[in-house]
């Protein structure tokens, strides 16, 4: 799948636009972040639509987070499975349409062709982000919204955007996020969360 041969679908986050009130967090802010930090096992599955420059596309969005091990799908807008990332810590090979694996330069370059020229994703803050909160040990900026949710964050040269939220048993997590930086932006939609092993 090359987002210079299709189109940045905007419809996926004009769908639903009725006005929800957000969860309420309760606690301490620091608190709920150090929980959402701790998180080491969750799964979500979703759209992502990916502007780079005049490129763009959108496709589904699966990501399953267990402690430093990640397995992250993306899949075409027809559902096809475009390519599959996997990552321990801030190591990743990629795995083509054609199921073949690489890594180093080569797994670099396929990001590059499905995010756009010179994109390095921030694989190891996403994690976090994901899940509403700053990756620890890294300078962020974050201002909080309506109801004591992240609205938005900056860290790493990113900024993330919080859109909408939803519960998720005792926690309140993100539903729609807007993650930029010069040249990239990536718009993540989740349609489902689980947590746990």
């Amino acid at each position: 799948m090359s987002p210079r041969h299709a189109v940045v679908v905007v419809a996926l986050f004009a769908s639903g636009c009725a006005t929800l009130t957000p969860p309420v967090m309760t606690g301490d802010r620091a608190e709920r972040r150090a929980e959402l930090q701790a998180l080491d096992g969750w799964n979500l599955n979703g759209r992502i639509a990916v502007a780079a420059g005049t490129d763009g596309y959108s496709g589904g969005l699966s990501w399953d987070q267990r402690g430093e091990k990640a397995e992250i799908t993306l899949r075409g807008p027809m559902g096809g499975t475009a390519i599959r990332i996997q990552v321990e810590g801030v190591a990743y090979v990629v795995t083509d349409d054609r199921g073949r694996t690489h890594g180093g330069e080569d797994a670099r370059r396929l990001i590059e062709e499905n995010f756009g020229p010179g994109s390095e994703l921030p694989i190891a803050e996403m994690r976090y982000w994901l899940v509403g909160a700053p990756a620890p040990e890294s300078p962020y900026t974050e201002t909080i919204g309506g109801g004591g949710s992240l609205a938005s964050l900056e860290q790493s040269g990113w900024t993330v955007g919080y859109d909408r939220y939803r519960a998720v048993g005792s926690l309140v997590l993100p539903e729609r996020i807007e993650m930029t930086i010069e040249g990239l932006r990536l718009r993540i939609a989740i349609s489902e969360w689980r947590l746990g092993p």
